[in-house]
């Protein structure tokens, strides 16, 4: 037999872009170092011959039934995988060559190393140093080219790991491709940055001139991070070690009369840490003071203090050398008065400014009377906002619902969720009574009312300085499915076993009503058969049997009845 060299040629077919996604990636055929020989699954071959190595290849026609020869075409290889051309003789071991059919891209990955992570609300969060490298594999003819791409940037070769040195949110996307054209589906993933510390600053409610404080100031600190959060923040005095701030008044009236400088600082979810402040000040426990208290309702948020219309302020002045003469105070800006009792603030919803000043027994006449005298004594109290509004309320419906005119009805699985919003001072929390319960219930979730008829259902919101709204919802609620039932044409023959007796040509008719929602849905099933609509008379019956149906219903709201009966069919 003679031998032949099998020689193949190739259609090259080529990828499409789109305009920043991927760059145009070739299919084609890659031979690797050992030789062996590798092509992109969906491309053709056609086959050549020749009678020696250095011959001009001829096309290969293929030989059709009956001896003819057929058109020189493409062969398609059968998808991804390995393909073989044999040839044998007689006697010889058969010879097999192999076409690497690659029709799989490379499968790429990512990995954030070197940095530290924070994860909320389904957002990744990483501080400095981040290191971002990609890894591809692929397994057959071998990954040719890997690309990324940063913040929708055109896509470049990727050769070495990103360093994530930009803060913000960050969308990086990468893809491979292997020897003979195959690209990956380009993979993307988002995350934020965050390399700029926390700030955090320090409040003084009571602070006096030259930055003299008492026993009776109030020292908190607030603190923000617009990026990942602030996860810890630590204060000290003096020499002292850091202390954990758990929020709130820092307490301080331990420390001796005199100088003293407080240091704080916070360190963000990512673990940048903020540089140490620090707040010199000289703690007077002999000179005159003076301090507010709060009588009533009181909420303090983001350094925002709210009363309500019930708050009263109290000052108090406390002098422990010569005593104190008198207080004095203003608000918004109106003329000084003398201060007899804790007063309201002014019956107007908004911000109100409180100030407050104290003289002692030695002050003389004229400097009590002199403006510019007034202000070396002065205190400002932070801005106080006067909330005298309750939340804005309003609810919904989860679960199957049915209007009918003004009534809404709801089924036994239906949940009523509550929901309330406060602008001013914030929601404290949500409450309920059903059906005139005089004590109210703390709304956690939504609930749903397992019996049925009419129910009214009161819920109050409660703001943070406990200004209180009420709303009220009457609804219906149905737990009872439709009433079933079954109607045959003609009346019973006989009875047999229990069971009356039909004619074979009986017809039967179902029919389901509900007194609140209405039936929506009739069914059935015959001897145990499939279950279908039930849309006309039921007919069909064959002679001699015993039947039995199964009927179901649904009314509007999802409610389920079902109803079973049997009976037999005569010889006619």
């Amino acid at each position: 037999m003679n031998k032949y060299l099998l020689l193949f040629s190739f259609l090259f077919l080529f990828g499409t872009t789109s305009a920043q996604e991927t760059k145009m990636h070739e299919k084609t055929f890659y031979i690797d170092s050992a030789k062996k020989y590798y092509q992109q699954a969906e491309l053709p071959i056609f086959i050549f011959i020749s009678h020696s190595r250095t011959g001009a290849p001829t096309p290969l026609n293929p030989e059709q039934v009956g001896g003819k020869s057929g058109e020189w075409k493409e062969i398609k290889l059968d998808g991804h995988g390995k393909h073989y051309l044999k040839h044998s003789e007689e006697g010889r071991t058969e010879d097999k060559y192999a076409v690497y059919a690659d029709g799989i891209a490379p499968k790429s990955s990512i990995k954030f190393e070197s940095a530290p992570k924070f994860v909320k609300g389904g957002v990744s969060y990483y501080g400095k140093g981040l290191m971002v490298p990609l890894s591809t594999k692929d397994e057959m003819s071998g990954v040719k080219e890997f690309y990324h791409s940063l913040n929708q940037a055109s896509y470049s070769e990727y050769s070495t790991t990103m360093n994530a040195n930009q803060e913000g949110e960050q969308e990086y996307k990468f893809y491979a491709v292997d020897n003979v054209g195959n690209a990956e589906t380009p993979k993307g993933y988002k995350f934020t940055v965050d390399l700029t510390a926390p700030t955090t600053f320090h409040n003084v409610v009571g602070i006096s001139k030259d930055r003299i404080i008492s026993t009776n100031t109030k020292i908190y600190l607030t603190k923000e991070d617009k990026i990942s959060g602030v996860a810890k923040t630590y204060y000290h005095f003096d020499d002292e070690t850091d202390k954990f701030y758990k929020g709130g008044i820092i307490p301080f009236t331990y420390l001796s009369d005199g100088e003293h400088t407080l240091y704080y600082h916070s360190i963000d979810n990512v673990s940048n840490e903020e540089v140490v402040k620090k707040f010199p000040f000289y703690l007077d426990k002999t000179a005159p003071i003076m301090s507010s208290d709060v009588l009533g309702d009181k909420f303090i948020v983001n350094d925002q203090v709210y009363f309500s219309g019930r708050t009263k302020l109290k000052l108090t002045a406390v002098d422990n050398k010569s005593g104190v003469k008198e207080v004095l105070y203003s608000v918004d800006g109106s003329e000084f008065k003398k201060y007899d009792g804790p007063f309201y603030l002014p019956s107007e919803a908004g911000t109100h400014v409180i100030k407050y000043y104290a003289l002692d027994n030695m002050s003389n006449e004229g400097a009590g009377k002199a403006n510019t005298k007034y202000d070396e004594f002065k205190h400002s109290v932070n801005k106080v906002y006067v909330d005298l509004t309750g939340p804005t309320m309003s609810h919904k419906y989860t679960g199957p619902t049915f209007a009918k005119g003004d009534t809404i009805y709801l089924g036994p699985e239906t949940k009523l969720q509550l929901k309330a919003y406060d602008p001013e001072s914030g929601l404290q929390f949500i409450s309920y009574s059903i059906d005139g319960a005089t004590e109210e219930t703390t709304y956690d979730t939504p609930f749903n009312i397992t019996s049925s008829g009419t129910h009214i259902i009161k819920y109050f919101g409660y703001d943070n300085v406990n200004n209180r709204n009420v709303s009220e919802v009457s609804l219906v609620v149905d737990v009872d499915g439709p009433e079933i039932e079954n109607i045959f044409s003609i009346s019973p023959i006989g009875e047999k076993n229990g069971m009356d007796v039909y004619p074979s040509y009986v017809s039967i008719f179902l029919a389901a009503k509900d007194e609140l929602t209405g039936a929506d849905y009739i069914s059935y099933t015959l001897n145990k058969n499939k279950e279908v609509p039930y849309g006309k008379a039921i007919t069909g019956f064959k002679k001699n049997r015993n039947y039995t149906i199964k009927v179901r219903s649904l009314d509007k709201l999802g409610n389920e009845s079902i109803q079973e009966f049997s009976f037999r069919t005569e010889k006619y």
